[in-house]
């Protein structure tokens, strides 16, 4: 039997999620929590479903349905995640109660252990449903006509682990019958937390170009991921492998994911950077210091690094910078504005406790 799919998050990869599941025959509905991201989608279809256009990586046209009340989604089998950090403290409220045991839920490029806080508050113990974190998105994708999405690559591989950990090989099952045979099996969520690069990657694009962005200049992100940027890069993505080692991991280097994401050969990252420059010519870099690169990444990717650092006793100087500067760059503590950290308690919880609540033993 197929199974029906709820994409919580009609942004450019919610879209591209829903695309990529109607190409290939699925059933899937979109929910924009605000409902504006959905408006253009139902004004040019009828009978209450929208039309969505996709370009890029796949093209066409496909009906999907939508969900106008966060109530609508425990109806479905699966209900996929696809929010920015951001998002998290005034959407998954809204979701979380409306999530039961007979269903899988997917959290898309995991951020912050936000598997972890769903499924602590989804139900008693004992009848929660499995919650599945992805180490990254299914596609990197930017917004197109207000009734589309262009879908600039779709990844080859990356990593899925499931809360509780146990369930694990049926996570992996769903998501392949889902979404193909590209998923790797990690061991639990907290790994698939540390997989996620787009932080660090954000950070050494940010940090070079603050003055660009704030002058608001049309300039071509990876073109500007120049030597001296790319080295920024690669020193916190080493503190970041350097904490999972730290929990017992090891997880994939931003070259790895760049090269998986992007199709481009290994080599230094700077050397990748002008690789996909020089095929794709984009994206456009960002034109605001209120982008997702900084109030998302910076608070529930990098501060969240710098959390598990101390859990860990690892010294990660770079990342602790990073997250400083930018800070300052924009005039507020960007680590103060993780409303999952304090959720999650991490300032009071060891390393062993927080192992055992990622597989879903403790909590």
């Amino acid at each position: 039997m197929a199974l029906s799919v709820a994409i919580a998050g009609a942004g450019p990869v919610g879209r591209a999620t829903a695309a990529y599941l109607a190409h290939h025959g699925g059933a899937v509905s979109l929910w924009s929590p605000s409902g504006n991201s959905t408006r253009a989608l139902v004004q040019i279809a009828h009978g209450g479903r929208g039309r969505l256009r996709y370009e890029g990586a796949l093209q066409g046209a496909a009906d999907i349905g939508i969900v106008t009340e966060a109530s609508s989604l425990s109806h479905y089998d699966v209900v996929l995640i696809a929010l920015p950090g951001h998002a998290y403290p005034t959407v998954l409220p809204q979701i979380v109660p409306h999530l039961h045991a007979g269903q899988m839920v997917i959290v898309s490029g995991a951020l912050s252990l936000a598997p972890l806080w769903i499924y602590e508050r989804a139900g008693q113990p004992g009848a929660r449903p499995v919650v599945a974190s992805w180490g990254t998105t299914l596609a990197t994708a930017r917004p197109a006509k207000p009734d589309g999405v262009n879908i600039n690559t779709l990844r080859a591989a990356f990593e899925v682990a499931a809360i509780p950990a146990s369930a694990g090989d049926r996570a992996l099952a769903v998501c392949r019958a889902l979404f193909g045979d590209r998923f790797v099996a990690a061991p639990n969520i907290l790994a698939t937390a540390l997989l996620n690069v787009n932080p660090v990657a954000h950070a050494a694009e940010v940090l070079p170009n603050l003055t660009r962005i704030e002058k608001r200049e049309n300039w071509p992100l990876f073109d500007h991921l120049t030597p001296a940027a790319a080295r920024i890069g690669e020193a916190i993505d080493a503190e970041r492998q350097a904490v999972a080692r730290g929990f017992g991991f090891t997880v994939r280097s931003i070259h790895e994911h760049t090269h998986l994401s992007y199709h481009v050969p290994l080599g230094g990252y700077a050397e990748m950077a002008a690789a996909i420059h020089a095929r794709y010519a984009g994206p456009p870099g960002p034109v605001t210091l209120e982008h997702r690169y900084i109030i998302e990444d910076v608070p529930y990717g990098l501060a969240f690094y710098e959390a598990l650092a101390r859990i860990a006793g690892v010294p990660t100087p770079n990342t602790s910078a990073a997250i400083t500067l930018i800070s300052t760059a924009v005039g507020r503590d960007l680590r103060r504005h993780n409303a999952l950290l304090d959720g999650l308690n991490m300032e009071n919880v060891g390393k062993d406790a927080l192992l055992g609540r990622c597989t879903g033993l403790m909590g």
